[in-house]
Protein backbone atom coordinates (compact mmCIF):
# COMPACT_ATOMS: atom_id res chain seq x y z
CA UNK A 1 0.00 0.00 0.00
CA UNK A 2 1.05 3.28 -0.31
CA UNK A 3 1.75 5.67 2.55
CA UNK A 4 -0.28 8.03 3.81
CA UNK A 5 0.35 11.75 2.06
CA UNK A 6 -1.55 13.43 5.04
CA UNK A 7 0.88 11.98 7.58
CA UNK A 8 3.87 12.47 5.41
CA UNK A 9 2.92 16.21 4.17
CA UNK A 10 2.23 16.90 7.90
CA UNK A 11 5.63 15.56 8.95
CA UNK A 12 7.64 17.64 6.43
CA UNK A 13 5.64 20.51 7.76
CA UNK A 14 6.91 20.07 10.98
CA UNK A 15 10.08 19.00 10.00
CA UNK A 16 10.36 22.65 8.49
CA UNK A 17 8.96 24.43 11.67
CA UNK A 18 11.53 22.22 13.83
CA UNK A 19 14.80 23.46 11.60
CA UNK A 20 15.34 19.46 10.50
CA UNK A 21 15.13 17.91 13.78
CA UNK A 22 12.52 15.10 12.66
CA UNK A 23 13.93 11.79 11.67
CA UNK A 24 11.11 10.39 8.87
CA UNK A 25 10.57 7.11 7.87
CA UNK A 26 8.71 5.92 5.09
CA UNK A 27 7.69 9.00 3.34
CA UNK A 28 4.97 8.52 0.68
CA UNK A 29 5.84 8.30 -2.84
CA UNK A 30 2.53 10.09 -3.83
CA UNK A 31 2.47 13.45 -6.18
CA UNK A 32 1.61 15.86 -3.69
CA UNK A 33 4.28 14.41 -1.44
CA UNK A 34 7.06 15.18 -3.76
CA UNK A 35 6.29 18.68 -4.24
CA UNK A 36 6.34 19.33 -1.18
CA UNK A 37 9.40 18.08 -0.82
CA UNK A 38 10.69 20.21 -3.70
CA UNK A 39 8.93 23.32 -1.85
CA UNK A 40 11.21 22.49 1.58
CA UNK A 41 13.78 22.13 0.03
CA UNK A 42 13.23 25.20 -2.71
CA UNK A 43 16.16 28.09 -2.29
CA UNK A 44 14.49 30.49 -4.60
CA UNK A 45 12.05 33.26 -4.04
CA UNK A 46 9.34 31.21 -6.30
CA UNK A 47 7.02 28.31 -4.59
CA UNK A 48 4.88 26.63 -7.36
CA UNK A 49 2.98 24.13 -5.81
CA UNK A 50 0.89 22.96 -8.93
CA UNK A 51 -1.85 21.37 -7.81
CA UNK A 52 -0.91 20.12 -4.40
CA UNK A 53 -3.80 21.84 -2.46
CA UNK A 54 -2.49 20.68 1.08
CA UNK A 55 0.99 21.61 0.79
CA UNK A 56 -0.10 24.82 -0.69
CA UNK A 57 -2.24 25.42 2.54
CA UNK A 58 0.67 24.30 4.65
CA UNK A 59 3.44 26.35 2.73
CA UNK A 60 1.01 29.22 2.90
CA UNK A 61 1.42 29.16 7.06
CA UNK A 62 5.12 28.26 6.64
CA UNK A 63 6.00 31.10 4.52
CA UNK A 64 4.20 33.29 6.33
CA UNK A 65 5.11 32.59 10.13
CA UNK A 66 8.59 32.36 8.70
CA UNK A 67 9.04 35.82 7.19
CA UNK A 68 10.01 34.34 3.79
CA UNK A 69 9.99 37.03 1.34
CA UNK A 70 8.81 34.67 -1.41
CA UNK A 71 6.17 34.19 -4.29
CA UNK A 72 3.70 31.20 -3.58
CA UNK A 73 1.72 29.93 -6.42
CA UNK A 74 0.48 27.58 -8.12
CA UNK A 75 -1.78 25.41 -11.24
CA UNK A 76 -4.50 27.10 -13.17
CA UNK A 77 -7.20 24.86 -11.03
CA UNK A 78 -5.64 26.16 -7.78
CA UNK A 79 -5.80 29.61 -8.66
CA UNK A 80 -9.56 28.99 -8.67
CA UNK A 81 -9.48 27.36 -4.82
CA UNK A 82 -10.10 29.73 -2.00
CA UNK A 83 -7.37 30.92 0.38
CA UNK A 84 -8.41 33.73 2.25
CA UNK A 85 -9.59 32.19 5.45
CA UNK A 86 -6.00 31.26 6.21
CA UNK A 87 -4.35 34.51 5.06
CA UNK A 88 -6.51 36.28 7.25
CA UNK A 89 -5.78 34.20 10.24
CA UNK A 90 -2.20 34.92 9.49
CA UNK A 91 -2.44 38.62 8.68
CA UNK A 92 -3.85 39.42 12.10
CA UNK A 93 -1.01 37.29 13.50
CA UNK A 94 1.48 39.60 11.87
CA UNK A 95 2.08 37.64 7.87
CA UNK A 96 2.70 40.29 5.23
CA UNK A 97 0.91 38.43 2.48
CA UNK A 98 -0.54 40.31 -0.43
CA UNK A 99 -3.04 38.86 -3.40
CA UNK A 100 -0.97 39.05 -6.67
CA UNK A 101 -3.88 37.90 -8.76
CA UNK A 102 -7.86 37.86 -7.54
CA UNK A 103 -8.67 38.81 -3.79
CA UNK A 104 -9.11 35.82 -1.44
CA UNK A 105 -7.13 33.17 -4.39
CA UNK A 106 -3.49 32.14 -5.29
CA UNK A 107 -0.91 33.31 -6.04
CA UNK A 108 0.42 34.87 -2.89
CA UNK A 109 3.46 37.51 -2.43
CA UNK A 110 4.90 37.29 1.25
CA UNK A 111 7.02 40.27 2.29
CA UNK A 112 7.98 39.09 5.99
CA UNK A 113 6.23 39.19 9.69
CA UNK A 114 6.26 41.46 12.18
CA UNK A 115 4.35 40.19 15.44
CA UNK A 116 1.37 41.99 15.81
CA UNK A 117 1.03 40.68 19.58
CA UNK A 118 -1.73 39.06 19.10
CA UNK A 119 -2.17 35.25 19.45
CA UNK A 120 -6.20 34.67 19.29
CA UNK A 121 -7.92 33.38 15.86
CA UNK A 122 -11.48 32.85 14.95
CA UNK A 123 -12.02 30.81 12.18
CA UNK A 124 -14.72 28.97 10.59
CA UNK A 125 -14.27 25.53 10.83
CA UNK A 126 -17.31 23.96 8.76
CA UNK A 127 -14.90 24.97 5.51
CA UNK A 128 -11.86 23.24 5.71
CA UNK A 129 -9.31 21.33 8.50
CA UNK A 130 -6.60 22.08 6.14
CA UNK A 131 -6.52 25.72 7.14
CA UNK A 132 -6.70 25.20 10.60
CA UNK A 133 -4.29 22.14 10.47
CA UNK A 134 -1.71 24.66 8.87
CA UNK A 135 -2.51 26.98 11.79
CA UNK A 136 -1.83 24.40 14.37
CA UNK A 137 1.44 23.53 13.10
CA UNK A 138 2.58 26.88 12.82
CA UNK A 139 2.02 27.28 16.67
CA UNK A 140 4.37 26.42 18.42
CA UNK A 141 7.05 29.24 15.85
CA UNK A 142 4.68 32.00 16.98
CA UNK A 143 6.17 34.46 19.40
CA UNK A 144 2.92 34.30 21.20
CA UNK A 145 2.06 30.85 20.51
CA UNK A 146 -1.90 30.64 19.13
CA UNK A 147 -5.36 30.14 20.28
CA UNK A 148 -7.89 28.99 17.57
CA UNK A 149 -10.93 29.52 18.02
CA UNK A 150 -13.53 27.06 16.07
CA UNK A 151 -16.38 28.58 14.67
CA UNK A 152 -19.49 26.96 13.93
CA UNK A 153 -21.13 24.05 15.34
CA UNK A 154 -19.57 20.93 13.29
CA UNK A 155 -15.91 20.45 12.46
CA UNK A 156 -14.94 20.07 8.77
CA UNK A 157 -13.11 16.61 8.48
CA UNK A 158 -12.24 16.61 12.53
CA UNK A 159 -10.46 13.28 11.96
CA UNK A 160 -7.72 15.05 10.21
CA UNK A 161 -7.31 18.18 12.94
CA UNK A 162 -6.91 14.63 15.40
CA UNK A 163 -4.04 13.20 12.73
CA UNK A 164 -1.99 17.10 13.11
CA UNK A 165 -2.57 16.83 16.78
CA UNK A 166 -1.25 13.58 17.10
CA UNK A 167 1.85 14.09 15.15
CA UNK A 168 2.67 17.17 16.69
CA UNK A 169 2.33 15.44 20.24
CA UNK A 170 5.26 12.81 18.97
CA UNK A 171 7.59 15.43 18.52
CA UNK A 172 7.04 16.84 21.94
CA UNK A 173 4.61 19.85 21.55
CA UNK A 174 2.01 20.21 24.36
CA UNK A 175 -1.41 22.65 24.53
CA UNK A 176 -5.35 22.30 24.69
CA UNK A 177 -7.10 20.82 22.07
CA UNK A 178 -10.96 20.40 21.89
CA UNK A 179 -13.48 20.67 19.25
CA UNK A 180 -14.29 24.40 20.51
CA UNK A 181 -10.45 25.83 21.27
CA UNK A 182 -7.08 24.43 20.35
CA UNK A 183 -4.57 26.67 22.33
CA UNK A 184 -0.54 26.11 21.59
CA UNK A 185 1.77 27.72 23.16
CA UNK A 186 5.20 28.88 21.44
CA UNK A 187 7.74 26.00 22.51
CA UNK A 188 10.46 23.84 21.29
CA UNK A 189 10.29 20.98 19.11
CA UNK A 190 12.16 18.07 20.29
CA UNK A 191 14.39 15.56 17.98
CA UNK A 192 12.17 12.47 16.95
CA UNK A 193 11.69 9.94 14.54
CA UNK A 194 8.43 9.57 13.04
CA UNK A 195 7.48 6.11 11.08
CA UNK A 196 4.60 6.81 8.34
CA UNK A 197 1.45 4.62 8.34
CA UNK A 198 0.21 3.34 5.03
CA UNK A 199 -2.59 5.18 3.22
CA UNK A 200 -6.05 4.31 4.98
CA UNK A 201 -7.61 6.53 1.82
CA UNK A 202 -6.56 4.67 -0.72
CA UNK A 203 -7.28 1.44 1.28
CA UNK A 204 -11.21 1.93 0.54
CA UNK A 205 -10.47 1.41 -3.11
CA UNK A 206 -10.00 -2.13 -2.74
CA UNK A 207 -12.64 -2.59 -0.44
CA UNK A 208 -14.69 -1.43 -2.70
CA UNK A 209 -13.26 -4.33 -5.36
CA UNK A 210 -13.88 -6.91 -2.93
CA UNK A 211 -17.99 -5.85 -2.36
CA UNK A 212 -18.02 -6.76 -6.13
CA UNK A 213 -15.78 -10.01 -5.69
CA UNK A 214 -17.62 -12.99 -5.14
CA UNK A 215 -17.76 -14.21 -1.85
CA UNK A 216 -14.41 -15.74 0.35
CA UNK A 217 -12.47 -13.90 -1.21
CA UNK A 218 -9.68 -11.45 0.75
CA UNK A 219 -6.48 -8.81 0.69
CA UNK A 220 -4.02 -8.02 2.97
CA UNK A 221 -2.58 -5.13 3.35
CA UNK A 222 0.18 -4.05 4.95
CA UNK A 223 1.49 -1.55 7.60
CA UNK A 224 -2.17 -0.41 8.69
CA UNK A 225 -2.63 -0.37 12.18
CA UNK A 226 -5.91 -1.06 14.81
CA UNK A 227 -6.72 2.56 16.28
CA UNK A 228 -5.00 4.72 13.46
CA UNK A 229 -5.48 8.29 13.52
CA UNK A 230 -6.22 9.01 10.06
CA UNK A 231 -9.61 9.59 9.73
CA UNK A 232 -10.76 7.17 6.44
CA UNK A 233 -10.07 4.22 8.50
CA UNK A 234 -13.82 4.72 9.76
CA UNK A 235 -14.61 2.91 6.72
CA UNK A 236 -14.24 -0.21 8.31
CA UNK A 237 -17.88 -0.48 9.90
CA UNK A 238 -19.50 0.61 6.67
CA UNK A 239 -18.30 -1.90 4.86
CA UNK A 240 -19.38 -4.74 6.71
CA UNK A 241 -22.73 -3.83 5.16
CA UNK A 242 -21.41 -5.35 1.81
CA UNK A 243 -20.25 -8.61 4.00
CA UNK A 244 -16.74 -7.44 4.50
CA UNK A 245 -15.14 -8.28 7.60
CA UNK A 246 -11.67 -6.40 8.84
CA UNK A 247 -9.20 -7.77 11.08
CA UNK A 248 -5.44 -7.10 11.66
CA UNK A 249 -2.78 -9.38 11.88
CA UNK A 250 1.05 -8.10 13.00
CA UNK A 251 0.96 -5.11 10.73
CA UNK A 252 -1.30 -6.25 8.11
CA UNK A 253 -5.17 -5.05 7.61
CA UNK A 254 -6.77 -8.57 6.37
CA UNK A 255 -10.24 -7.47 4.55
CA UNK A 256 -12.07 -10.79 3.60
CA UNK A 257 -15.58 -11.13 2.07
CA UNK A 258 -17.51 -13.58 4.03
CA UNK A 259 -20.93 -13.10 2.18
CA UNK A 260 -22.86 -11.08 -0.80
CA UNK A 261 -25.36 -9.00 1.92
CA UNK A 262 -27.92 -6.95 0.93
CA UNK A 263 -28.81 -3.89 2.06
CA UNK A 264 -32.74 -3.00 2.38
CA UNK A 265 -33.76 0.62 2.12
CA UNK A 266 -31.99 3.65 1.75
CA UNK A 267 -28.36 3.31 2.93
CA UNK A 268 -28.05 6.59 5.04
CA UNK A 269 -24.27 7.93 5.11
CA UNK A 270 -22.26 11.63 6.47
CA UNK A 271 -19.11 11.93 4.82
CA UNK A 272 -18.28 15.21 6.58
CA UNK A 273 -15.39 13.40 8.35
CA UNK A 274 -14.69 11.33 5.84
CA UNK A 275 -15.12 13.32 2.48
CA UNK A 276 -12.29 11.77 0.01
CA UNK A 277 -14.72 8.23 0.23
CA UNK A 278 -17.68 10.61 -1.40
CA UNK A 279 -17.09 9.49 -4.98
CA UNK A 280 -16.19 5.60 -3.79
CA UNK A 281 -19.12 4.98 -1.89
CA UNK A 282 -21.50 6.66 -4.62
CA UNK A 283 -19.71 4.44 -7.63
CA UNK A 284 -20.16 1.45 -5.34
CA UNK A 285 -23.77 2.64 -4.34
CA UNK A 286 -24.74 2.70 -8.36
CA UNK A 287 -22.48 -0.76 -8.87
CA UNK A 288 -24.42 -2.56 -6.44
CA UNK A 289 -28.35 -1.06 -6.69
CA UNK A 290 -28.22 0.10 -3.88
CA UNK A 291 -30.64 3.12 -2.80
CA UNK A 292 -28.57 5.95 -0.43
CA UNK A 293 -28.57 9.76 0.38
CA UNK A 294 -25.16 10.88 1.33
CA UNK A 295 -24.87 14.29 3.87
CA UNK A 296 -21.67 16.04 4.20
CA UNK A 297 -20.33 16.43 1.10
CA UNK A 298 -19.69 20.12 1.12
CA UNK A 299 -15.99 20.40 0.42
CA UNK A 300 -16.17 18.39 -2.53
CA UNK A 301 -16.94 21.37 -4.51
CA UNK A 302 -13.36 23.20 -3.83
CA UNK A 303 -11.57 19.80 -4.57
CA UNK A 304 -9.18 19.06 -7.60
CA UNK A 305 -12.29 19.49 -9.31
CA UNK A 306 -15.96 20.08 -8.02
CA UNK A 307 -16.69 15.96 -7.39
CA UNK A 308 -20.19 15.99 -6.90
CA UNK A 309 -20.70 17.63 -10.32
CA UNK A 310 -18.04 15.39 -11.92
CA UNK A 311 -19.50 12.11 -10.86
CA UNK A 312 -22.83 13.09 -12.05
CA UNK A 313 -21.32 13.44 -15.39
CA UNK A 314 -19.83 10.40 -15.46
CA UNK A 315 -22.69 8.17 -14.06
CA UNK A 316 -24.59 9.32 -16.44
CA UNK A 317 -22.62 7.25 -19.22
CA UNK A 318 -23.68 4.42 -17.65
CA UNK A 319 -27.33 4.91 -17.36
CA UNK A 320 -27.04 5.90 -13.44
CA UNK A 321 -28.76 9.09 -12.24
CA UNK A 322 -27.86 10.97 -9.26
CA UNK A 323 -29.60 14.25 -7.82
CA UNK A 324 -26.87 16.77 -5.84
CA UNK A 325 -27.25 19.41 -3.83
CA UNK A 326 -23.77 21.09 -3.55
CA UNK A 327 -24.27 23.95 -1.33
CA UNK A 328 -26.05 21.51 1.17
CA UNK A 329 -23.40 18.88 0.13
CA UNK A 330 -26.12 15.65 -0.26
CA UNK A 331 -26.12 13.12 -2.96
CA UNK A 332 -28.78 10.90 -3.32
CA UNK A 333 -29.03 7.75 -5.98
CA UNK A 334 -32.24 6.01 -6.69
CA UNK A 335 -31.43 2.00 -6.30
CA UNK A 336 -31.57 -0.95 -8.99
CA UNK A 337 -31.18 1.85 -11.95
CA UNK A 338 -30.60 -0.34 -14.69
CA UNK A 339 -26.87 -0.07 -16.01
CA UNK A 340 -25.84 0.43 -19.41
CA UNK A 341 -22.53 -0.45 -20.93
CA UNK A 342 -20.13 2.73 -21.40
CA UNK A 343 -20.17 4.05 -24.40
CA UNK A 344 -17.99 6.87 -23.58
CA UNK A 345 -14.91 7.06 -21.67
CA UNK A 346 -14.93 8.38 -18.06
CA UNK A 347 -13.33 11.78 -18.19
CA UNK A 348 -10.77 12.02 -14.81
CA UNK A 349 -11.09 16.19 -14.54
CA UNK A 350 -7.60 15.63 -13.44
CA UNK A 351 -8.29 14.80 -10.13
CA UNK A 352 -7.05 11.11 -8.54
CA UNK A 353 -10.28 10.27 -6.64
CA UNK A 354 -12.25 10.42 -9.76
CA UNK A 355 -9.78 7.89 -11.65
CA UNK A 356 -9.66 5.20 -8.58
CA UNK A 357 -13.20 5.36 -7.98
CA UNK A 358 -14.45 5.03 -11.46
CA UNK A 359 -11.96 2.28 -11.93
CA UNK A 360 -14.52 0.01 -9.48
CA UNK A 361 -16.63 -0.43 -12.96
CA UNK A 362 -13.91 -2.34 -14.26
CA UNK A 363 -15.44 -5.40 -12.72
CA UNK A 364 -19.04 -5.03 -13.30
CA UNK A 365 -18.58 -4.14 -17.52
CA UNK A 366 -17.76 -7.45 -18.88
CA UNK A 367 -15.95 -5.07 -21.79
CA UNK A 368 -14.19 -2.86 -19.39
CA UNK A 369 -14.40 0.53 -19.56
CA UNK A 370 -11.92 3.44 -20.38
CA UNK A 371 -10.64 6.04 -18.19
CA UNK A 372 -8.89 9.29 -20.07
CA UNK A 373 -5.77 10.40 -18.48
CA UNK A 374 -5.19 7.69 -16.05
CA UNK A 375 -2.11 9.02 -15.18
CA UNK A 376 -3.71 11.49 -12.18
CA UNK A 377 -3.14 8.71 -9.96
CA UNK A 378 0.57 9.85 -9.20
CA UNK A 379 -1.13 13.04 -6.92
CA UNK A 380 -1.66 10.03 -4.01
CA UNK A 381 -1.20 6.59 -5.47
CA UNK A 382 1.50 6.30 -7.84
CA UNK A 383 1.43 2.52 -8.30
CA UNK A 384 -2.41 1.90 -8.48
CA UNK A 385 -2.61 0.22 -11.97
CA UNK A 386 0.54 -1.45 -11.22
CA UNK A 387 -1.35 -2.99 -8.10
CA UNK A 388 -4.41 -3.79 -9.78
CA UNK A 389 -2.62 -5.51 -12.81
CA UNK A 390 -1.34 -8.05 -9.86
CA UNK A 391 -4.48 -9.29 -8.73
CA UNK A 392 -5.42 -9.93 -12.77
CA UNK A 393 -7.10 -6.90 -13.77
CA UNK A 394 -5.71 -6.40 -17.61
CA UNK A 395 -4.52 -3.07 -18.44
CA UNK A 396 -4.27 -1.66 -22.01
CA UNK A 397 -2.84 1.67 -21.89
Amino acid sequence: MPTSKSESNRALILNLFSGGKLQISNLSNAKDTRILQKLAANQSEIFDAGDAGTSFRFMTAYLGVRGKEAVLTGSERMKERPIALLVDALRKLGAKIEYIGNEGYPPLKFSGFKDSGLSEIEIDATVSSQYISALMMAGPSLPNGIKIYLLGDVVASWPYLELTWNQMQKVGISGDFSQKLIAIPNQEFKATAISIESDWSAVAYWYAMLALSPEKTNFSLANLFKGSFQGDSAIQPIFEKWGIKSSFSENYLVIEKKENSKINGCLELDFLNIPDQGQTFIALCAATGIEAYFTGLQSLAIKETNRLLAMKTELKKIGVEIEINEKEGTCFIAGNQKLMEPSQAFETYKDHRMAMALSIFAIVFKDGIVIENPDVVEKSYPDFWKELEKVGFEIVQ
